[in-house]
């Protein structure tokens, strides 16, 4: 802002999803502005109404507004320079009245002195623009990326911060809607660490990342619940679930702006919008069909942040398990096998198995260390244990698997497994050059065999 709209004369556009910080970054700007040469107005949109301050030196007047009074407050300040701000531009107020009053105050000719004009939208895009609209008023956009777990990281390094957000890192809660065995999962884990918050601060943020993903408002500023919530609504104002709403692109009017986040590419021009968070994934994916995640993946494959990779590979998964099952290539893209259509079950123990045939089971802990579906099928004493990932290496740790065959030898439902199966589910562009790091084991006997490599 300060060099490309103060100097240079541009009039601002500043994009982004809902809560990655636009309107604080701007604020913390419009405060450092040299007042003896710059008044302030800063108008925060809400529907109709306009929230207005305005800074002159050191005075500072505050007021609301209509649409229809903002000609007369902008034309009414007697100041040599003035910077208007407008904060919380949307695609209802495009060439609309809000646009359109501050663009004839800008090229007034009524108003004395030097004129600066920021627009900081709460959208990730302006939707289609004139290429002449552009050129003839110096536009130009800005785009502020959503957080990625790195960035958050290094955010609550800071003691005093960290304590400040601690109450909105309670995924671990009982305030979410996290079932009890999820909970309980995550409180044994969290019980191993120490007791200090901020010594345990990387594992309370990766939890809430699950939910709130790359919009750090929803990261910091509500809880748990409150996300959940937003999240849902959001989710059920998708004008449908297809391929034509996920893949549209960031500038269609289609995109719920909560629901996605937005990266720089760096494989390509242009930026990348994937879902916000490993949790909306998921809702979204049980909503919809194999066909239009497939889609969607494809179109974000190059994507480089792991995390959401991965998630959209995991939801694909599952996806593919409840709508006609998978097939599994070779290194040479032949078909090797085919899991068939089955019913999945959310848990993190062992569920009540059918004698009649297959069933999935999805642990609830999102984080679970080893493994993230197991197949059981008691009628021909088969287990399979699946691990998805998107990376080209993975650790091979045998104990997560020893860990839930014992809790399965405890159970009612307990048999003798003649054939068990551990594969690492990949994508099939991933395949050529994944491999197995390390394998390890503490308690367990037996031997470790890597097997062939076959990709989903």
């Amino acid at each position: 802002m300060r060099e490309k709209v103060l100097e240079e004369k541009h009039v601002g556009y500043v994009l982004g999803p809902p809560g990655t910080g636009k309107s604080t970054a701007a604020m913390v700007f419009a405060l450092a502005v040299d007042r003896t040469r710059w008044d302030v107005i800063w108008i925060h949109v809400e529907g109709k109404i306009l929230k207005c301050v305005h800074m002159s030196g050191q005075e500072r007047k505050t007021g609301t507004i209509d649409i229809a009074k903002l000609t007369a407050l902008l034309e009414s300040i007697n100041a040599q320079n003035c910077l208007v701000l407008v904060d919380g531009w949307t695609y209802t107020e495009s060439r609309g009245d809000l646009e359109g009053t501050c663009f004839l105050w800008y090229t007034s000719a009524n108003v004395s002195g030097e004129k600066r004009l920021v627009f900081i939208c709460s959208v990730a895009s302006r939707g289609k623009s004139s290429a002449d609209f552009e050129y003839d008023w110096k536009i130009l956009e800005h785009e502020v990326w959503s957080w990625t777990l790195d960035e958050y990281l290094d955010a609550i390094n800071d003691k005093e911060f960290f304590n400040n957000v601690l109450p909105k890192l309670d995924a671990t809660s009982n305030n979410t809607s996290s079932t009890n065995a999820m909970q309980q999962a995550m409180k044994k884990r969290r019980k191993s660490q120490s007791d200090d918050p901020f010594d345990n601060r990387a594992f309370l943020l990766e939890t809430k990342y699950h939910y709130a993903g790359g919009s750090c408002r929803c990261m910091f500023l509500y809880t748990t619940a409150e996300v959940i919530r937003q999240l849902n609504r959001a989710i059920e104002m998708l004008p449908d679930y297809s391929t034509a709403t996920l893949s549209s692109g960031s500038r269609s009017p289609l995109i719920v702006n909560r629901l996605f986040a937005l990266f720089e590419s760096h494989t390509s021009t242009g930026v990348i919008a994937p879902l916000i968070s490993r949790y909306t994934a998921i809702q979204i994916g049980i909503k919809t069909g194999p066909d239009e995640i497939k889609h969607f993946f494809f179109k974000y494959r190059e994507f480089a942040n792991p995390a959401f990779s991965g998630w959209m590979l995991e939801m694909a998964f599952f996806i593919s398990l409840r709508h006609g099952g998978l097939e599994i290539f070779d290194e040479s893209n032949n078909i090797v096998d085919k899991w068939e259509q089955a019913t999945v079950v959310d848990s993190d123990g062992v569920p009540e198995l059918k004698k009649d045939g297959p069933v999935w089971i999805r642990p609830l802990q999102w984080n679970q260390g080893g493994y993230d579906a197991i197949m059981v099928c008691k009628q021909t004493r088969f287990v399979r244990m699946v691990q998805i990932t998107r990376a080209s290496t993975h650790t091979f740790r045998i104990d997560y698997f020893y860990s839930w065959l014992k809790k399965l030898s405890e159970t009612n439902d307990s048999f003798n497994v003649d054939r068990l199966e551990i594969v690492f589910v990949v994508a099939k562009d991933s395949l050529q050059n994944f491999t197995i790091s390390n394998a390890t084991r503490s308690r367990t006997p037996g031997s470790v065999w890597l097997g062939e490599k076959h990709g989903d």
